[in-house]
């Protein structure tokens, strides 16, 4: 199967980015197993139908959550007993690392996209995304992301059976660059990482296009910059992941170097890995 025909949304009810990592191929000709490594956005929403699908279809054992300890509070999982739960917050508050920038009030009611406007003008004075937000996945990479980027590379590691879940909120940066880190590790190509990373456009787009929508028509913003960069932020770009690469590659001097040295896969490690997830 080609790689582009790869990674396509699985049709939960409660989410718009749930994919299956199988059948990524590596640089040595192996290819990923289907139903073992599934990458999602928030399973807050989730309906029975989904659950079902969840451990009968996907056959899940284990779910990876990444968001903060208020997100994880404000808006719990549903739960789901036959999974192994581990909170993984790569971030320890979303501002980590973030300016406080004065901005031009907006009268927005949406308490989810006015909260997206502030974090826009943390990254960039401007409210522009477009590469700021590179500034947000170098940060993920420092040592307390390390630390949890680590553990999930363990658990991984050590899941012998069915599928792993793991996600953040929308599941686009902090469990797209957990994607990145364990395709990468299996051994798959930087370009492939690449086409995976922005495959989450395709079921962002509906989102991103009511954003704009709602900004214009019923928040009657006339500032450009804010409208494209909220629009833009409902899903990624690939500067945004080539950051990461490069500051992998800065920190430790090559993605194998960092995975090792950084992230403490030894080449062992790394092996368990490769031969529980590849054909």
């Amino acid at each position: 199967m080609n790689r582009n025909e790869l990674g396509k949304r699985i049709p939960l009810e409660g989410t718009i980015n749930t994919r299956d990592l199988g059948g990524y191929k590596t640089k040595d000709g192996r290819s990923i197993k289907f139903k073992r490594i599934i990458r999602t956005d928030c399973l807050s929403h989730v309906t029975k139908k989904d659950i079902e699908y969840i451990q009968n279809i996907l056959n899940a054992k284990i779910e990876i959550d990444m968001r903060g300890f208020r997100e994880l509070r404000e808006e719990p999982n549903k739960e789901m007993p036959f999974l192994k739960f581990y909170h993984l917050p790569i971030q320890e508050e979303l501002e980590e690392g973030l300016d406080m920038n004065p901005h031009t009030h907006f009268e927005v009611e949406d308490k989810d996209i006015n909260g997206t406007i502030e974090y826009l003008f943390r990254m960039d004075k401007n409210g522009d995304i477009t590469t700021s937000f590179e500034k947000n996945y170098r940060n993920m990479l420092k040592p307390f992301g390390q630390k949890q980027y680590a553990r999930f590379l363990h658990i991984c590691q050590k899941n012998k059976e069915g599928s792993i879940l793991f996600h953040c909120a929308d599941g686009k940066d902090r469990s797209g660059l957990a994607a990145a880190i364990l395709l990468l590790a299996l051994g798959v190509d930087e370009e492939t990482v690449l086409i995976d990373y922005l495959k989450t456009n395709e079921n962002t787009k509906e989102k991103a296009e009511k954003r704009e929508d709602y900004l214009r028509n019923i928040c009657h913003i006339q500032d450009e910059t804010v409208i494209q960069s909220i629009k833009t932020i409902a899903g990624v770009r690939k500067n945004w992941m080539e950051a990461a690469f490069d500051e992998m590659k800065k920190q430790a001097g090559s993605i194998d170097s960092f995975l090792e040295n950084n992230l403490n896969l030894s080449k062992e490690d790394r092996k368990e890995l490769q031969d529980n997830y590849l054909n």
